[in-house]
């Protein structure tokens, strides 16, 4: 790990001049929102349920306080450009569940896009910043999600200041969190303008999925701190698609990386697992550490394989990658309309059968149940070897394509018989090839990694995972960390156990998938040590400055450009004499 030097020191200074200023964000926002389970099938009775459960379960104590509402509470606007609530899930609006969350200790969030429309296709806020940004603060909003969909193509540097110099105008202090899905690097100016910017696409409830919005969002980890995070998106603990001991690593991850807490399961109805996993004081408070510096992965190690393994294909989202011919890279078009990976049980699919623009996952074949939404018609595609394409069943408009037509992810889109939408089908091979490259289902990485970041009072945290299929050995010298002291008291924050002192570092075995997280704490004769060591080199600097000042003085005053405190007393007084004389 990097040390803190002077350079480092100097960037701080500089970020914290340029960052925007409404007093929010010290540590990343901790609470709930209603995308990930709900997404449009929302009301106001849910909203006021979900209230109540942030209070009873006690989330609200460990410090989730914000509940934020998603996508499709809009439903148009009035002669004035005021924006409505939808008269039908929300019939008394949205102001009355604002003033219930505040009587409750909690902070309201809404959701707006920097577009025409939402991602949904209800009003978005682009050209009505001043509006929507006046009508949130009359309301007592205290949180706004900015998306990016239907943006006319214009910069996001352009879109996102002006709604954060609007929210700034109301006076109210409002968390902006910039949804730009990490275009245009925005990790490197949105401080300036928001409390958080998102650093990737939209998450899925899978291994995959998780794992690669936390990689995407690892590489800008020197750009967050306090007052502007990094955002991999929120969490999918508790919706069902991962196992207790992968949940348990997607929270270890977000922790570490200091990532927005951002519940996204149905919290009325939590059972004990998922409650024990998103009540981890112990690991929020790694999360929430004072210090407010990143931490990132900093050793990733192969495991050993047979030589006949083969990675397991598991439900996933899709991207065009480089041709290997591997398996996660064959694809079977079936006389039932399914394309499957590898012709197993993994269909292609529409997620939740939304008729907005998706990325496109595997999930297990259910065509033919009628009892699955659209009756399984998000699953039935129509390859034309005739115009390459690859279109919707459920919607025959929208069309399989690369993402902003470059990929990595592919995504539904409205069919326009573009390059980044034409498909060629070898049925030897079983690809799906575009532009030089091959559709491909993510699979995990058969590594070992170590993620590390400095806390307050000199300690660290140090998560060791395993990302492989089978045990694996995972381990870490505290050099490796920066720590160079010897000795080291351990608190496994999952066993919610001391370990005692350790020596040199730390080695454990892993089962797939699982995790162990460390607090490491310098032992007080080291950290004595380290004080002693600080107080010398602190004098040696400053003996140092003080030498050099001197020498320059001397040879400066030798040369006669340098005026030392004799001299300006005698200039003073023959001065004064000429006055007298005068």
């Amino acid at each position: 790990m990097e040390k803190i030097n002077f350079i480092f020191l100097i960037t701080v200074i500089l970020r914290a001049v340029y960052c925007l200023d409404n007093g929010l964000g010290i540590t990343p926002q901790m609470g709930w929102n209603t995308w990930n389970k709900f997404q449009c099938n929302i009301n106001e009775q849910l909203i006021k349920d979900s209230i109540d459960a942030l209070n009873s379960s006690g989330l609200i104590e460990i410090g989730y306080k914000y509940i934020n509402l998603d996508d499709c509470w809009q439903s148009d606007r009035d002669e004035n450009g005021t924006i409505i609530p939808d008269p039908k899930a929300f019939p008394n609006g949205i102001k009355p569940l604002v003033d219930y969350a505040h009587s409750k200790g909690l902070l309201f969030g809404l959701y707006s896009d920097a577009g025409i429309k939402t991602c949904a296709g209800r009003p978005g806020s682009l050209g009505y910043e001043k509006i929507d940004a006046n009508t949130y603060a009359e309301w007592g909003i205290d949180y706004l999600k900015y998306d990016n969909c239907f943006n006319n193509n214009t910069s996001s540097k352009e879109r996102y200041p002006k709604m954060s110099q609007a929210l700034m105008e109301t006076k109210r202090p409002i968390f902006y969190s910039i949804c730009q899905w990490g275009e245009e690097e925005v990790a490197t100016w949105a401080k300036e303008y928001g409390n958080s910017w998102r650093t990737t696409g939209d998450i899925s409830d899978n291994w995959n999925s998780m794992l690669r919005n936390i990689d995407l969002n690892d590489k800008w980890y020197s750009y967050a701190g306090k007052g502007g995070w990094n955002d991999p998106d929120m969490l999918e603990v508790g919706n069902g698609g991962m196992t207790w001991t992968e949940y348990k690593t997607h929270f270890s991850l977000w922790a570490i990386s200091k990532a927005p807490l951002i519940i996204g399961c149905d919290i009325t109805k939590m059972d004990n697992e998922t409650k024990e996993i998103l009540t981890n004081t112990e690991v929020i408070a790694i999360n929430q550490d004072k210090l407010g510096k990143q931490g990132k992965k900093i050793k990733s190690t192969p495991i050993t394989l047979p030589e006949d393994y083969e990675p397991k294909l598991t439900e996933s989202e899709l991207e065009v990658v480089d041709c290997n011919g591997k398996n996660e890279q064959k694809w079977y078009i079936g006389e039932d309309s399914s394309i499957k990976n590898n012709n197993q049980d993994l269909c292609m699919e529409i997620p939740n059968c939304v008729d907005y623009d998706t990325k496109v996952k595997t999930k297990s074949c259910h065509i033919g149940d009628k009892s699955y939404c659209s009756e399984s018609k998000n699953q039935m595609w129509v390859y034309s070897s005739e115009n390459k394409t690859i279109h919707s069943y459920m919607n025959p408009s929208k069309c399989l394509d690369i993402y902003n037509s470059q990929g990595p992810s592919v995504q539904t889109y409205p069919c326009d018989g573009g390059e980044s939408q034409k498909w060629e089908y070898d049925t030897n091979s079983h690809t799906l090839k575009t532009k030089g490259k091959c559709l491909a289902s993510l699979v995990s990485s058969e590594v070992t990694e170590v993620w590390a970041g400095n806390l307050e009072n000199q300690a660290y945290a140090v998560l060791l995972l395993n990302r492989g299929s089978m045990n694996a050995t995972a381990e870490i010298t505290w050099k490796e960390i920066g720590y160079n002291g010897k000795n080291a008291e351990l608190r496994d924050l999952w066993a919610k156990t001391d370990l005692g002192v350790s020596q040199n570092g730390y080695k454990t075995t892993l089962k797939p998938h699982d995790c162990v997280f460390l607090k490491v704490t310098p032992s007080e004769d080291n950290k004595n040590f380290n004080f002693i060591v600080f107080i010398i080199v602190i004098s040696i600097f400053l003996f140092i400055v003080i030498v050099v000042l001197l020498i320059v003085f001397y040879m400066r005053r030798k040369q006669g450009n340098v005026t030392g405190p004799a001299n300006i007393g005698s200039k003073l007084v023959e001065e004064s004499r000429n006055e007298d004389k005068e």
